[in-house]
C-alpha cells in the first residue's frame, strides 16, 4: 500500500496596489490511500457510482497526449477521453482515500474540496495512483485472477 501526500489549503484573495492577488494560507499535509474502509465509505456515502477500475482504463486514453499534433488518430482519441473526464468523481475519490486513513478528519466534501488546490493534471495523476495501488497491491492478485480466469474460457472454448 503506497500512501500519497495530500496538500489542502486555505484560497486567501487580497488586494495590493488596486489588483486582486492570491496566495496560499494554513497548508497541511494529509495521507491518503484507498482502503476497503475508503470503499465501503463511498458506498455508504454515495460518492461512488461505478467501477474504478473502468474509470482508470478512461484514462489511459489519454496517454500520449503530447503526441496529437504529430497523429491525428492520436488527436481523436485523446479528445474522446477528454470529453469523459469529470472532476468531481475523481475528486470523489481522492477524498475518500483522505478520510479512509484519517478517521478523525473530520471535513465534508464539499470542505475537502475548499481545501483542495491541485492542477487537473496532479488531480489526475494523484487519482491514477491512488486507484493503481489499491488494484495491483490486491493480495488476493485480482489482476493475475482475472487473467487465469480468461485463459481458461479460450481454452473452453478451443475444444
Amino acid at each position: 500500500m503506497k500512501i500519497q501526500m495530500i496538500e489542502l489549503k486555505e484560497l486567501d484573495i487580497y488586494e495590493e496596489d488596486e489588483e486582486y492577488k492570491q496566495r496560499f494560507i494554513n497548508t497541511r499535509k494529509i495521507p491518503a490511500c484507498l482502503t476497503n474502509y475508503s470503499l465501503k465509505l463511498g458506498k455508504d456515502l454515495g460518492l461512488l457510482e461505478g467501477s474504478l477500475i473502468a474509470d482508470l482504463l478512461q484514462l489511459q486514453g489519454l496517454n500520449g497526449f503530447d503526441e496529437i499534433e504529430d497523429d491525428p488518430e492520436k488527436a481523436a482519441q485523446v479528445a474522446e477521453a477528454a470529453e469523459q473526464l469529470d472532476q468531481v468523481k475523481y475528486l470523489k475519490v481522492i477524498y475518500l482515500a483522505c478520510i479512509g486513513l484519517n478517521k478523525n478528519l473530520e471535513l465534508s466534501f464539499d470542505e475537502f474540496v475548499s481545501l483542495y488546490h491541485e492542477s487537473m493534471e496532479d488531480m489526475l495523476n494523484t487519482y491514477a495512483e491512488l486507484v493503481t495501488d489499491i488494484i495491483s497491491s490486491d493480495k488476493n492478485q485480482f489482476a493475475q485472477g482475472l487473467k487465469a480466469s480468461t485463459k481458461k474460457n479460450k481454452k473452453k472454448k478451443i475444444k
